[in-house]
């Protein structure tokens, strides 16, 4: 029995002696492999070079010749646009806008709106006294308005106290000399407020975060970094992710896009493209994937009819675009289209995974093996991520949609696209498991766990359209490519730009050709009445 138990132990120890041997040596090769990658990958010498890829180049690596046509161009561009410059909104009148939208918003985005606009904002009671705040957390309740801002700038805030309370108007107040930067000075409204423990009426009162906003340079730009940008502005040889060249020109609305009349033709349809930089993208304005949409479409269509315009901003999320809701209503659009995603996941929703992670969790991520390999093992339960994302995320666009249909604009979604993973070659893999881990996801989350987070994501995505009615255009279903089209995991080669382009316009016409049909015969229906009830002479 003895000799039989010793061997039996023996037996176990020599097993978990090889198993550790076993696990030793995957681990060592799995850390060889990504130094070898940093080393002789060719797609990620290529990127940090700044040189073009090592994939053969024809005419399918780069656009179609037609839309280097800038005759064909100017026939098929949106009637809404002007190659001239146009007049720009006043700072006074985009604040208008968003306070009206800032006064319907429940009192959690409340505090993100002050957060993403870098806003003081203050319920202020006769007397100066702060009575309720979404700032930062050093401005607290209870403490007078003079403490933050000099007498000068709050007396004529006072003085106005009764007359914008009784009034309702919203009233803005001019800069006092080193005291505010930003578009505005200080701004004065009410929407009927009483302080809960007193009942004294209250009026609110807006002013921007000094610091944070001459904290951005001259020669950017963006008025506030990757949320606004300035308007009027163009800058070349603007360097992108993927290390091509881009020149931006910025219009009047602040987007990268022609100028825009406001309001348009009108007999035309306008479209919105809401997104980051995987909307924003593209050499030159006339090349982004909104671009040519507009003159896929009218080219369909045969004429100027409808205009697409690229609110594509660089970092956006769900969060920020629906704090902008009022900047892009302004813009008076029948159609919002969001391609947006990945900034959700990779800079919102990851982060707090990683945090989350247990005490077991976090052993097992020190193993590159388990991270690359077995990546569901240091994330959270697929049912758990799936609720984030319905909570945090899908609850924007739910919001967004409801806003949008209070307001008569039709509301489209796209699912986001990403590389092939099974049509991937080896390199390929490598190099967007690389950019993952160390340009996306972080160093804890694989190409293969961040796919499986998008899959979650563009299901929740669809599962909205099918409860609100709203348009699917199935781009990750679609844009089915490999190198070829993706320079990373999410943004676009210039094939890969107009095969996006390509495929929203396949979604869109059927639904375009309903709408201009049906305003064809309201029109005209219009037009009949008109005359009959105004005969002419005969």
């Amino acid at each position: 029995m003895k000799k039989w138990a010793g061997r039996t132990v023996f037996f176990l120890l020599t097993l978990l002696l090889w198993m550790i041997c076993f696990c030793v040596v995957l681990e060592g090769w799995t850390r060889w492999r990504w130094k070898q990658i940093e080393a002789t990958n060719p797609f990620l010498l290529s990127l940090v070079a700044g040189e073009l890829w090592p994939i053969i180049r024809d005419k399918s690596d780069d656009f179609s010749d037609d839309l280097y046509d800038e005759v064909l161009r100017a026939n098929y561009r949106g009637p809404g646009k002007s190659m001239e410059r146009l007049p720009e909104p006043t700072a006074e009148e985009e604040m208008r806008r968003r306070i009206l939208y800032f006064m319907r918003m429940p009192q959690e985005d409340r505090q993100m709106f002050a957060n993403v606009f870098e806003f003081h904002i203050h319920a202020i009671r006769k007397d100066g006294i702060i009575a309720a705040t979404f700032s930062e957390p050093q401005v607290k309740k209870q403490q007078p308005l003079n403490a933050f801002l000099g007498e000068a700038a709050v007396r004529p805030l006072l003085d106005a106290f009764d007359e914008v309370r009784t009034g309702g108007e919203i009233r803005f107040f001019p800069k006092t000399e080193g005291e505010t930067a930003g578009p505005f000075g200080y701004c004065l409204f009410s929407e009927n407020t009483f302080e809960e423990e007193t009942g004294e009426p209250l009026v609110w009162v807006i002013y921007p975060k000094t610091e944070i906003w001459r904290a951005v340079p001259e020669n950017s730009l963006w008025e506030m970094p990757f949320f606004i940008y300035k308007k009027h502005v163009e800058q070349q040889d603007i360097i992108s992710v993927l290390a091509i060249t881009e020149h931006f020109y910025m219009n009047n609305y602040g987007f990268r896009d022609a100028d825009i009349y406001v309001p348009g033709p009108e007999d035309s349809y306008r479209i919105l493209c809401l997104g980051a930089s995987t909307t924003e993208e593209g050499p030159v304005n006339e090349l982004t994937y909104p671009a040519i949409l507009e003159m896929r479409l009218n080219q369909h269509f045969g004429g100027k009819k409808i205009d697409v315009i690229n609110c594509g901003l660089s970092g956006m999320n769900s969060s920020k675009h629906k704090m902008r809701m009022a900047d892009y209503l302004a813009l008076e659009p029948d159609m919002i289209l969001i391609y947006n995603a990945v900034n959700d996941i990779c800079h919102e929703l990851i982060p707090g995974w990683v945090n989350r992670a247990t005490r077991f969790q976090q052993y097992l991520r020190k193993s590159q093996f388990v991270i690359r390999y077995l990546g569901k093992w240091i994330m959270p339960p697929e049912q758990e991520m799936a609720a984030d994302i319905d909570c945090f995320k899908i609850e924007n666009l739910r919001q967004m949609e409801a806003y949008t249909r209070e307001k008569g604009v039709a509301l489209a979604l796209c699912s986001f696209a990403a590389p092939n993973r099974e049509r991937l070659n080896a390199l390929e893999l490598d190099y967007y498991e690389y950019t993952t881990r160390m340009k996306w996801g972080g160093r804890y989350i694989s190409f293969d766990m961040y796919l499986h987070i998008l899959k979650l994501y563009n299901e929740a995505i669809k599962k909205l359209c099918a409860e609100r009615g709203l348009l699917y255009i199935p781009l990750a279903e679609k844009l089915d490519g490999t190198a070829n089209l993706f320079g990373d995991i999410c943004h676009q080669r210039n094939p890969g730009i107009e095969k996006k382009a390509d495929i929203v316009c396949e979604a869109l016409i059927p639904v375009l050709e309903k709408e201009l049909h049906r305003t064809a015969i309201t029109d005209r229906t219009e037009a009949a009445a008109e005359e009959e009830s105004n005969p002419q002479p005969e």
